[in-house]
């Protein structure tokens, strides 16, 4: 579901018009924040307490001009919430992603990339073309697709999923069959959660090297998507020409309609912060 908010005049410098932004300053645990910008704390007269409303000077209750932002504050906060975006990219947004390697070097095509992101956010249409970020290990392609990720969520207020094809995700499917698990008979339901999202990331395909069942469970996934035009962001550090076989051809034939590809390419950012 969409959340609609009024448009404020003029934009805001912080909050782009948003009346909400992420606050980097760490105040409680390790992360900053979302917050109600400045520019709505100004209009606000119920001084934040449920319901928003305040009395106008003939005695009615009026709905406050914060009421707005302040819903969609929470809606938002459960939507990153539900998002399941790993810790170390969670609050990642544009200014995140560096135009230079850590040697200092330029990474390849990162104004090019940069700008991929500012389209998905201007204007209003939503996105109908994803991603498939290709290249060796450390490049930043799960960096990337949670930027992008996150940037949705915050500027569109549409839910989003990131979704690592680990083993694990597939075990979370074999356990709905599994008269002991709590997700016993959820096989369905997971996959359509996942199929309807207006926004997902697939974080490390071909990882999986698995089994029939699990190549036919990913192209399920895929093609619904392909069917129903949702914006998908795909990660992999696989050759193409591997991603190319996979499932007989059927899910790379519908990426390349689907995503745009990209490559990213250029130094292991991890052995800059590891180097030992």
């Amino acid at each position: 579901m969409t959340i609609r908010t009024p448009a404020l005049p003029g934009g805001c410098s912080r909050c782009a018009g948003k009346g909400i932004y992420f606050d980097p300053e760490v105040k409680v645990g390790r992360y900053g924040c979302l917050s109600l910008c400045s520019c709505i704390q100004a209009q606000c007269k119920c001084g934040g307490q449920r319901p928003f409303q305040f009395w106008d000077e003939d005695s009615r209750r009026q709905p406050c001009p914060c009421a707005t932002f302040r819903n969609r504050l929470s809606s938002l906060e459960a939507a990153f919430k539900r998002a399941e975006i790993p810790a170390r990219y969670r609050w990642k947004f544009q200014d995140d992603f560096l135009l230079q390697a850590p040697d200092g070097t330029a990474v390849p095509a990162a104004h090019e990339v940069k700008g991929y992101v500012s389209t998905l956010v201007d204007g209003d249409r939503e996105p109908q073309r994803g991603f498939l970020l290709h290249g060796p290990p450390g490049t930043g392609k799960t960096l990337l697709a949670s930027i992008m990720l996150n940037e949705l969520i915050l500027h569109r207020a549409r839910p989003g999923r990131f979704l690592s094809l680990s083993r694990k995700y597939f075990q979370q499917l074999k356990d709905t069959f599994s008269e002991s698990s709590a997700n016993y008979g959820q096989t369905w339901r997971i996959l359509d959660e996942l199929c309807r999202l207006p926004y997902l990331v697939l974080d490390d395909l071909g990882i999986q090297r698995g089994t029939e069942w699990e190549m036919e469970v990913l192209y399920q996934l895929i093609d619904a998507r392909y069917g129903e035009e949702r914006f998908t962001v795909v990660t992999t550090n696989q050759p193409l020409e591997e991603i190319r076989q996979m499932s007989d051809g059927r899910i790379y034939s519908r990426l390349t309609e689907m995503c745009r590809f990209v490559g990213l390419h250029g130094v292991d950012y991890r052995e800059h912060l590891n180097p030992w």
